[in-house]
C-alpha cells in the first residue's frame, strides 16, 4: 500500500512538474509574441536620415534608426546649453533677473536671432526664452558667454555634461549647432534622445515654456515658436498631448527635430534627424508618436 501510495505521488509529480514548464513555455511564448506584436507596430522607416522613440519614464528606446551614427544636430544641440543653465540656476550660480552683457560675437551669431545690441545687457530669463522658443542663436552664444567667459570655455562644459551624462557619442564646439570653419556640433539619435530624457527629468518645467506658440520679452518683442506643431494656426500638425522640444536646421544637418507628448501618465520622446524639409521632420515625429502611444495602449490591454 505504501509503495502504491509513492508511485502515485511520484507520477503525480511528474505530470506537475510537466504541466508547469509547458505553462512556463506556454507564458514564454506568449510574451515573446507580445514583444514581437509590439515591435511590428514601429516597423516603419522614419523618412529622415536617423531616429529614435524614447519613454521618457524608463528611457527605454521603443524605436531606433541609425541612432547610434554621429550627425550634424544644429540646434537640437542647444538643449544642452538650455541643461547647463537650468544647472545654474538651480545651483543659484546665476539668477533669471541677471542682466547678461552681449558682446559683438554673439550679437553678430547668424541664423535665427532676436533683437540684441552689442554692448547692451538682457535680463537672462528673456535670453533663454528667446533660444528655448525662438532657437535664437545670438541668444545662446550670449548665455554661453555668460555662464563660461567663451564660447570655447562654455563647449568644454557641454563636453563635460555629455560625458557625465553618458552622452559619449557626442561633440559640441559651441553653444548653437552652428556650422563654422572650426566645426560643427555632433550628435547621435540615440544620445540627442537621452538628452531631452534627462533634460525632462531634471528639468520638468520646460514643457510649459516649449509648449507656448510665442512668448514676448520684457523688450516687447514678441518670438514665434519653432515647433510648428505647438503653434495656434496650424492645428493639422498637432498631436494631442505635444510640448516640445527643440527644432534645428544647417544645411549638412538637414531638418531636424526633438518632439516630446504625454497622454495620461506615458511621455515620450521622438528624435527625427536629416529630413529632406520642414514638413517631414514634423509628419514622421507625428506618425512616431502616434505609433508609441498605440504601442503603450496595445501594452495595457496585453
Amino acid at each position: 500500500m505504501r509503495r502504491g501510495n509513492l508511485l502515485l505521488l511520484l507520477v503525480a509529480l511528474v505530470v506537475g512538474i510537466a504541466f508547469f514548464r509547458d505553462t512556463i513555455s506556454a507564458e514564454a511564448d506568449l510574451r515573446l509574441n507580445q514583444v514581437l506584436g509590439n515591435l511590428r507596430v514601429l516597423d516603419a522607416n522614419v523618412d529622415a536620415r536617423a531616429a529614435v522613440l524614447i519613454d521618457s519614464q524608463t528611457g527605454e528606446v521603443l524605436y531606433a534608426q541609425d541612432a547610434d551614427t554621429a550627425y550634424p544636430v544644429a540646434s537640437m544641440s542647444k538643449m544642452m546649453t538650455e541643461y547647463l543653465l537650468l544647472e545654474a540656476i538651480r545651483e543659484q550660480r546665476v539668477t533669471w533677473e541677471d542682466e547678461v552683457p552681449v558682446s559683438v560675437n554673439a550679437a553678430s551669431a547668424e541664423g535665427a536671432r532676436v533683437s540684441l545690441e552689442p554692448g547692451r545687457s538682457y535680463p537672462l530669463k528673456d535670453l533663454y526664452e528667446a533660444m528655448a522658443v525662438g532657437s535664437a542663436n545670438n541668444a545662446a552664444v550670449a548665455i554661453g558667454e555668460y555662464l563660461a567667459g567663451s564660447t570655447p570655455a562654455f563647449a568644454e562644459q557641454m563636453n563635460l555634461k555629455a560625458t557625465e551624462l553618458g552622452l559619449t557619442a557626442s561633440s559640441f564646439v559651441n553653444a548653437t549647432g552652428l556650422d563654422y570653419d572650426y566645426g560643427q556640433n555632433k550628435m547621435t539619435a540615440r544620445d540627442v534622445g537621452m538628452l531631452a530624457y534627462y533634460l525632462i527629468r531634471d528639468f520638468p518645467e520646460i514643457v510649459d515654456l516649449t509648449a507656448q506658440p510665442s512668448v514676448r520679452l520684457t523688450t516687447g518683442e514678441r518670438v514665434k515658436n519653432t515647433n510648428l506643431m505647438v503653434q495656434a494656426d496650424d492645428h493639422s500638425m498637432s498631436v494631442l498631448g505635444l510640448d516640445g522640444l527643440k527644432t534645428g536646421f544647417t544645411d549638412q544637418a538637414g531638418y531636424c527635430f526633438t518632439g516630446t507628448a504625454k497622454q495620461g501618465d506615458k511621455r515620450l520622446i521622438s528624435v527625427v534627424m536629416g529630413a529632406e524639409n520642414e514638413a517631414i521632420r514634423f509628419t514622421e515625429t507625428k506618425k512616431l508618436l502616434e505609433r508609441g502611444f498605440d504601442l503603450e495602449s496595445d501594452r495595457k490591454k496585453g
